[in-house]
Order: C-alpha cells, then sequence, then structure tokens
C-alpha cells in the first residue's frame, strides 16, 4: 500500500512539473508572437517607436516628408536606429498607414530599386518595416543618431508659422541699411545719388 501512495505521489510531481514547463512553454510563445513587434498580433503600435536604452527613434507625420507617389504614402514614418554601447546594430524603417489594406497595397508596389537596397522588408500589419542592409548604418555611432535625431526633433518642433520673433535668426554683417526716407527731399521727390 505504502508502494502505491509513492507510486501516485510520483505521478502527481511529474504531472504537476510537466505542467509548469507546458504553462512556461505557453507564455513564451504568447510573448514572442503577440506581443513582441511584429508578432502574430501585430504588436506593433506607437509605444514601440520610443527612443530607449536599446534604440533611438526618429518619427515624421506625412507632411515631414516627402514621397514620389502620393497614393502609397504612409501616415508616418519611424526611423529606428538599434544600438549596443556606441555600436549601431541594425536600423529600420517602419512605414505607418491607416490601415493594414493600405500597407498591403504600399508593400505590394515596393519597387526593385527598394528591395536591392534593404536587407528585408516586412509586412507587419499596418506597418511595413524596410530593414537597412549594414553598409547603411555602419559608418555612424550611436552618439551621432543621437545627436541628428535630437537636432530633427528640435527642427520639428519649431513653429514658423506664427511669425513670433522667435523664429527670427538676425545676423549683423556690419551693413548700414539704407532706411527708405534718406533717399527722398523735403519736396518728397526721389533724390539722385
Amino acid at each position: 500500500m505504502a508502494e502505491d501512495v509513492k507510486k501516485n505521489n510520483k505521478g502527481l510531481i511529474v504531472g504537476i512539473c510537466c505542467g509548469v514547463v507546458a504553462l512556461i512553454v505557453a507564455v513564451v510563445l504568447i510573448v514572442i508572437f503577440v506581443v513582441k513587434p511584429g508578432g502574430l498580433g501585430g504588436g506593433l503600435s506607437d509605444a514601440y517607436f520610443v527612443s530607449d536604452d536599446t534604440k533611438y527613434v526618429l518619427t515624421l507625420e506625412s507632411e515631414q516628408a516627402s514621397f514620389e507617389e502620393e497614393e502609397y504614402a504612409p501616415v508616418k514614418s519611424h526611423m529606428v536606429y538599434y544600438y549596443s554601447g556606441e555600436k549601431i546594430t541594425g536600423m529600420s524603417v517602419f512605414y505607418e498607414y491607416a490601415d493594414e489594406a493600405a500597407a498591403k497595397l504600399a508593400y505590394d508596389h515596393i519597387g526593385d530599386e527598394a528591395k536591392a537596397e534593404a536587407a528585408e522588408i516586412k509586412l507587419q500589419g499596418k506597418y511595413v518595416e524596410i530593414i537597412m542592409k549594414e553598409e547603411s548604418y555602419s559608418d555612424v555611432t550611436a552618439e551621432e543618431v543621437k545627436q541628428q535625431i535630437e537636432f530633427m526633433e528640435m527642427l520639428k518642433n519649431m513653429n514658423y508659422d506664427d511669425g513670433t520673433s522667435d523664429d527670427v535668426i538676425e545676423f549683423d554683417d556690419g551693413e548700414e541699411t539704407i532706411d527708405d526716407t534718406d533717399i527722398y527731399n523735403e519736396e518728397g521727390e526721389e533724390e539722385d545719388f
């Protein structure tokens, strides 16, 4: 009888261990295929396109970038530079479209020239990801990319349309300017110089 109890306990322990392993495998698969960018659930979102300690991100709205064919222009473009220390380890450009159908049309329209310049091109939900070849980013450091992105962000945040003096840069070249009133005499006639 004691042997039966030991066999039942041994079977129960093995069953619990198998169940725990199956649960861990299920959680890992969910993380890989649903949560990670590009997973089966289309895990990309605005939250992914934020600079952190593994990547620098520059996002441009459609009006901040130009495209040859407006019908395939994305809503946003996200340039993502992956890095470790000072080394850029990868670069992807994510073109974000209004929906999956628009992304599919753009993906199907990608030309041979773009395909030749990319290491890989993926369709991920409403995003088209172009994974760049190493030669397109191997010459820059993480610090240089960070500075370029900070500069671009500064330019994006400047509002040139409000006419405030903060937007006007004055240069003093040492030359005197002529006031329009200096070229007319007292009778209002233009003087000859």
